[in-house]
């Protein structure tokens, strides 16, 4: 009986004294809720980290532009886009690793007041992502996307996407024209600076305007003497990029293929190099390192070998390389372009040509006179060198987008410079003008992919966009 009693008077005091502690049940390392900051630090790392790779399953800009050369494997110098799922891998992070983080972090902003500065930059990078969409794919969902009560969105017209982003541009940098943005710690980029970010989403403006130079003249006319009022970037300490560290997780993607990964895959392309050899561009030891006491290309398009060609600089192996996005270089190459067409942008084609090719020395660390000597040569000065403005400009560009592959890439598609692909079993492959839409498009969105396929001409690598028209 004792030991009954005993029994009952435990139960009643579990029952009337025990209280459940509720934060048993909260995971202390992953929060509930990311904070703002935190969604936007994630979105402008993975955008970075996408377009700065050289990772053949993320990145192939750099083969498309034929800076590189491959070594064991040249699939993806010979515009392989399907074993690797390049164009799906391409397509996820920037819908799900970037714009949806800047869905979250938009919404999260806005809940709490609305941080205009904030908004502006968001905005911003809503519209870079969105940007790099369309000039990879063509027509790709934007009005229905990040719905997921909607897992089928449509495919939007890509020159009315460029329309809406156009719009979606003058409000950032409205609504950067003055507030507080990110902490420094949170922005990787501009560790703050609103003036910075307000350049750079002026440049993209520019950038923008001058794609749509032969599709749209008038309305590239308007953007990019707007533009160039407003201020874009004009030196390389504002260019726009990521600033990586020198330990992992957070050193720039390319140290991790190029050195952490000990793999040999990339030496200089022969294309690149026999460009840059005769006027002895002071540029080529910061891009490669020599072989036997010159820099040796290997053929673009074929296996080479990794020990009988020039390697890749010792600088863009350094883990805290910086990873920029948009530069002075383009910018001025931009206005240069302008001012050839007869836009009001302030300047002489020839005046914005010679600086491009300044400030584009001057990112990789040349001397003002080496600099001088090589704007001087009869090949490079822009009275002299071959060609109309567009061989002048586009050749030189082409040269000072090195460490930006896309857009080295994307100047070869605008001024349609003389670069073939390579020879494969006695035919000479066409270079892609865009990447094929995702498999998994056509499986799990097979209508809406039909659809805009037959929208753009056909879903093929060699489909020109809507602002590829010459």
């Amino acid at each position: 009986m004792r030991n009954y009693l005993l029994s009952l008077l435990c139960i009643a005091f579990v029952l009337t004294s025990c209280e459940i502690d509720e934060s048993l049940n909260t995971d202390q390392k992953n929060p509930s809720q990311v904070p703002a900051s935190g969604l936007f630090t994630n979105a402008l790392k993975n955008m970075g980290n996408q377009m700065n790779s050289c990772s053949v399953n993320e990145n192939v800009f750099r083969l498309y532009a034929q800076y590189w050369a491959q070594t064991t494997y040249p699939d993806e110098s010979q515009y392989n886009q399907i074993t690797r799922n390049i164009g799906g891998n391409m397509w996820s992070t920037m819908y799900r690793d970037v714009l949806q983080d800047l869905k979250g972090a938009k919404e999260l902003i806005t809940a709490e007041g609305g941080n205009q500065a904030q908004l502006g930059i968001i905005k911003f990078m809503e519209v870079y992502a969105y940007s790099v969409l369309v000039d990879t794919f063509g027509n790709v969902p934007f009005t229905e996307a990040l719905n997921p009560e909607n897992p089928s969105p449509k495919y939007d017209d890509a020159a009315g996407i460029y329309t809406a982003l156009a719009t979606q541009l003058d409000e950032a940098i409205g609504d950067l024209n003055n507030g507080t943005g990110f902490s420094e710690s949170q922005d990787i980029a501009y560790a703050g600076n609103i003036t910075q970010w307000r350049q750079a989403a002026i440049s993209l403006k520019l950038r923008m305007a001058m794609r749509l130079a032969d599709s749209n003249p008038s309305i590239s006319r308007t953007m990019a003497e707007s533009a160039f009022m407003a201020g874009p970037i004009v030196a390389n300490a504002d260019n726009f990029g990521i600033n990586y560290l020198s330990s992992a997780p957070n050193t720039n993607p390319l140290w991790v293929s190029l050195v952490q990964s000990g793999r040999k895959d990339f030496v200089a392309a022969n294309t690149l190099v026999d460009a840059m050899n005769p006027n002895n561009d002071p540029r080529l030891s910061s891009f490669f390192q020599m072989y036997e006491g010159a820099y040796v290309g290997g053929t673009y398009g074929n296996a080479n070998g990794a020990s009988s060609n020039s390697d890749l600089s010792e600088l863009i192996k350094t883990p805290d390389f910086k990873g920029d996005l948009i530069t002075a270089a383009e910018v001025h190459f931009l206005l240069a372009e302008a001012a050839a067409r007869g836009y009001s942008v302030g300047g002489s084609v020839e005046a914005y040509y010679n600086s491009a090719i300044e400030v584009s020395m001057e990112e990789w660390g040349i001397s003002l006179t080496d600099t001088a000597t090589y704007i001087e040569l009869p090949e490079v000065a822009y009275a002299t060198a071959n060609g109309d403005w567009m061989q002048k400009i586009g050749s030189q560009k082409w040269v000072a987008m090195y460490n930006n592959g896309y857009e080295g890439w994307t100047t070869w598609r605008l001024f349609d410079l003389g670069l073939n692909g390579p020879v494969v079993d006695g035919v000479t492959l066409d270079i892609p003008t865009r990447f094929l839409y995702p498999v998994s498009e056509a499986t799990l969105n097979g209508s809406q992919y039909d659809t805009a396929a037959a929208a753009i001409g056909g879903d093929f690598k060699t489909t020109k966009l809507f602002w590829d028209v010459e």
